[in-house]
């Protein structure tokens, strides 16, 4: 009988720790379950970052490639633009120098036929001297008296006070008249200003300085004389 009891009390008790063992058991997988849960919860939530920023960077790279054709365009348009300023800075450039060539070309024209009327006689035909202060028409002519002389005109679309002076201190600078010597041209000078247009002040500047004006239909001022090389 006692040992009955014995045994019975010994059951109890191996009954007593699996049934703590059970609970602990039971205690850790519930801890497991909800790491677990929590595992899951958390990639879920790195999934949707990763979706999202997926969809960040195919956004990022559809503008990226919508830049980069709107900077292509631009770029194509800037050349388009270049290309259309070249040609039209061309066509100005002709242009200039087509009017500016009609301006010397009429200089040329009305003082040859000034200096008939007044009786000098035409040498050679007009030219114009393309070095340091070019010179519009050079024309050498003769007077009654078979002396030479040198028509110098300087001719501009529009004459102002300031080109009269500047043209009349260069014609009567000795430096420059050895330069002319240089080139065959020895003087006296008679000297004008052709333009198309002039300022008030240019005639005032010329009258001053003793220079002759023309214009297309004829002399606006005489010459006050000739200028003698330095």
């Amino acid at each position: 009988m006692a040992s009955l009891e014995d045994h019975s009390s010994r059951l109890g008790k191996a009954l007593a720790e699996l049934a703590e063992a059970q609970r602990r058991s039971e205690k850790r997988l519930a801890s497991l379950e909800d790491h677990s849960s929590r595992l899951d919860k958390a990639l879920a939530e790195l999934a949707e970052a990763q979706r999202r920023s997926e969809e960040r960077l195919a956004s990022l790279e559809d503008h990226s490639s919508r830049l980069d054709k709107a900077l292509a365009e631009l770029a194509e348009a800037q050349r388009r633009t270049e290309e259309r300023l070249a040609e039209l800075g061309k066509a100005i450039a002709d242009l200039q120098r087509a009017f500016g060539s009609t301006v010397e070309e009429e200089a040329a024209s009305v003082v040859e036929v000034i200096l008939r009327r007044k009786g000098y006689r035409i040498l050679q035909e007009a030219f114009s001297l393309a070095w340091d202060g070019e010179i519009d028409v050079v024309l050498p002519v003769e007077d009654g008296n078979g002396k030479p002389i040198w028509a110098l005109v300087e001719a501009k679309s529009r004459l102002s006070q300031r080109d009269v002076r500047g043209w009349s201190q260069r014609v009567r600078d000795p430096g420059w008249h050895q330069q002319l010597k240089a080139r065959g041209i020895f003087g006296p000078f008679l000297v004008y200003a052709y333009s198309i247009r002039m300022d008030l002040g240019a005639r005032e500047q010329a009258e001053k300085d003793g220079i002759g004006l023309l214009k297309c239909d004829g002399e606006v001022l005489a010459p006050r004389g000739l200028i003698e090389p330095s």
